[in-house]
């Protein structure tokens, strides 16, 4: 019994969407008029930081293409440096991020939909968290084609809302284009461009190779799961900057500095504060598409990993009648509504920050690795421009993770610390499947 292919490349272009287009959006922008007081700069860092991630895409379609299959950047880290890197990439999405975004998604979607269905209790609060993670782990759980359709309604309703904001916004808003004019003559320093302003834009791009995690559902996948990473990155890279030229004409920077729901904020504005509703939707859409993607991606890395015999045989198991990898989703949905019960799960994410971003780092330079060892191996994509663009990839990924480092070492350190210590339990594993295959000899 295999995985089967069903999602065309709309699907999973939606998927990469839906992914990345969650609340962060929504929430950024008053962080960063903050952070550079100058029209320029707060859009023009939208725009660099879409190139930053447009590289990325690049760099990992190439690496999609190679290797079409379920797992995502776990089979590239396996491939460049050897199943004890893609371990280790597992391990720690196991237990901490997969689950740990699932269960942060969950409330912050509770958080918009508490004024909406009166809550004030925080049990109810969590409960409706809880149902939120079974419901869609359950949409999963019945069949990738359920999957993806629930991750194209949900990421397509959150579009076409954005899409109705930004044009009725610009067109008939009670805005100004006098608020893209410089406020400050001085520019800001570089170091706040690419240190704490950069970091915040390529935590709202993340998740922009969700696809790569479900390749061996994609029809086609050595033409549509390249082309999916790099169709979703245009399209979100658009989009947010779409947005942001909205909320800058909505109000100006002095307005925007600060304002935590931005969204909000900016349709009150431009329209009244009842149109404030309608982006409370599109938050609401967008956060639940979010978590429709990362219980179906996790699940294919735990999947893949399972397959190599590297993790517990169970979760390579498929249901008879689904063809999905049933007790992979079942085990990360436990997981996840764990986190929220006991409610540590934001502790748990801010350590592995700087391994997430590290991780970045090691694909883009398998990349490099692969295309010196194994020259000969099939790439139905090679990447633009290379080797200029995976490097250039590298070196940003590489400021950003040393910006987060110099900030939080302590907590850089103990996420780190929390990935490597997968190797024991991964030496078990080889170990006792070679003892296995030795005694059946």
């Amino acid at each position: 019994m295999q995985l089967k292919r069903e999602l065309n490349l709309a699907d999973a272009t939606l998927l990469v969407v839906g992914n990345v287009v969650g609340a962060g959006i929504f929430t950024t922008s008053g962080f960063l008029a903050r952070e550079l007081p100058h029209p320029l700069f707060f859009i023009g860092i939208w725009v660099l930081g879409g190139l930053v991630t447009l590289l990325g895409a690049l760099t990992y379609a190439e690496l999609a293409g190679m290797f079409p299959k379920a797992g995502g950047d776990y089979l590239f880290l396996k491939a460049g440096y050897g199943s004890w890197a893609g371990f280790l990439l597992g391990w720690i999405n196991f237990w901490i991020i997969i689950p740990g975004s699932i269960a942060a998604l969950s409330l912050a979607a509770v958080s918009y939909l508490k004024p909406l269905l009166i809550l004030n209790n925080p049990l109810s609060e969590k409960g409706l968290a809880l149902g939120i993670i079974f419901f869609f782990s359950l949409i999963n759980y019945r069949g990738i084609r359920w999957g993806g359709t629930t991750q194209d309604f949900f990421t397509l309703g959150s579009l076409m809302i954005l899409m109705i904001f930004i044009a009725a916004g610009l067109m008939f808003g009670n805005g100004s284009w006098g608020h893209f004019s410089a406020v400050s003559t001085q520019a800001p320093p570089v170091s706040k461009i690419f240190g704490s302003a950069m970091i915040a834009i390529v935590f709202t791009y993340s998740g922009w190779f969700a696809s790569a995690y479900v390749g061996s559902e994609i029809k086609n996948p050595g033409r549509n799961l390249p082309l999916s990473l790099l169709l979703g990155t245009v399209i979100v890279s658009i989009l947010y900057t779409l947005i942001n030229v909205t909320y800058l004409y909505a109000l100006p920077l002095t307005g925007l500095a600060g304002i935590v729901n931005v969204g909000q904020e900016t349709a009150a504005a431009l329209f009244n504060p009842a149109i404030s509703l309608l982006i409370s939707v599109a938050i609401i859409l967008a956060i639940c598409s979010s978590i429709n993607a990362t219980i179906m991606a996790g699940s294919r890395i735990f999947y893949a990993m399972s397959e190599d015999q590297i993790l517990w045989s169970f979760l390579k198991r498929l249901h008879p009648r689904f063809h999905t990898p049933h007790l992979a989703i079942l085990s990360q949905t436990v997981l996840a509504a764990l986190l929220v019960c006991l409610g540590t799960f934001d502790h748990l994410l801010s350590y592995v920050v700087f391994t997430i971003i590290i991780i970045s780092v090691a694909t883009g330079t398998a990349h490099l690795v692969l295309r010196w060892n194994r020259p000969a191996l099939a790439r139905p994509y090679r990447t633009w421009g290379y080797p200029i663009v995976p490097v250039l990839f590298i070196i940003v990924y590489l400021w950003i993770g040393g910006q987060i480092f110099i900030e939080k070492p302590a907590t850089s350190l103990i996420g780190l610390c929390l990935a490597v210590s997968g190797l024991p339990f991964y030496f078990f594993w080889t170990r006792s499947n070679k003892s296995i295959e030795g005694g059946r000899t």
